[in-house]
């Protein structure tokens, strides 16, 4: 069966895969211990007119920090954060470790927009920390989820290192993982697409056909720019559309697991 989809508006993020059947959103707020606890160092819960995540932990750049105590351990945690600009810098630990961010270690899905912020994205990875993407003139009103690629996460620890101050909004947990995708060559993967570089479409071809399948296409930020899903059949023709031109990741999934994952090259 050939599918031909384009999808030139609609962004479906990993969240949104995953929501109904796994995903599940733990508020900075809650006191259920039942799968995590929550540890503050400085800051305080303030409202900022998001009510979907009102409030948040308001923290700024001075060592002040959130820790994540996981009851068992996580595969791929993620976290939300608020009104994020660029001189507002985090960093990850994980384990007690260090763990830079970048699009091995980590990945962003498009921002959820509450009232004014211009740009296409809500954050980045610098340098291995999360930077906002907007000067404090122009503001962020945005929350965006961060995901980790690590797998067996007891504890994580977000911390503060510059900034006016921004909110932790909570962890989603029990997500999909996409795991060492980046890295990986299309040719020996359970995929093939023709042709690849393209600048108009290309065909990807299944090795096994897919029977509840997905396709995520991601920048080299590590953000989702295009989710396919319900996925049947052994092919799938991408339009280049308003996608500019690139590298670009691609995960493939079965039933929410990721199967394979390789690289697309867009041309101009």
């Amino acid at each position: 069966m050939k599918m031909k989809l384009l999808l030139p508006e609609l962004v479906l993020t990993l969240l949104s895969l995953g929501a109904n059947a796994q995903c599940f959103y733990i508020p900075s707020t809650s006191t259920n211990t039942d799968t995590l606890s929550y540890v503050f160092s400085g800051g305080s819960f303030q409202s900022y007119g998001c009510a979907p995540i009102d409030p948040t932990r308001w923290i700024s750049g001075n060592g002040m920090s959130i820790t994540v105590n996981f009851v068992n351990p996580e595969d791929c945690p993620s976290f939300r954060v608020w009104g994020m600009n660029d001189d507002d810098i985090a960093s990850v630990t994980v384990n007690s470790v260090s763990y830079p961010l970048n699009t091995s270690s980590a990945w962003y899905d498009p921002k959820v927009v509450c009232g004014l912020s211009p740009g296409p994205d809500g954050v980045y990875f610098i340098g291995g920390n999360l930077i906002g993407s907007n000067t404090p003139a122009q503001g962020n009103y945005s929350y965006s989820d961060v995901h980790l690629s690590a797998t067996g996460v007891t504890t994580m620890t977000i911390t503060g290192l510059a900034g006016a101050g921004w909110g932790f909004a909570g962890v989603l947990v029990n997500c999909p993982c996409l795991t060492d995708i980046a890295i990986t060559d299309p040719s020996t993967t359970g995929f093939k697409a023709f042709p690849n570089p393209f600048n108009h479409s290309t065909t990807i071809n299944f090795q096994t056909p897919l029977s509840n399948g997905a396709v995520l296409l991601m920048n080299t930020f590590g953000q989702t720019v295009r989710s396919y899903t319900s996925l049947i059949g052994s092919e799938l023709i991408i339009d280049k559309a308003e996608l500019p031109a690139g590298v670009y990741f691609v995960a493939i999934l079965e039933n929410e697991h990721v199967i394979s994952g390789g690289k697309l090259v867009i041309q101009n």
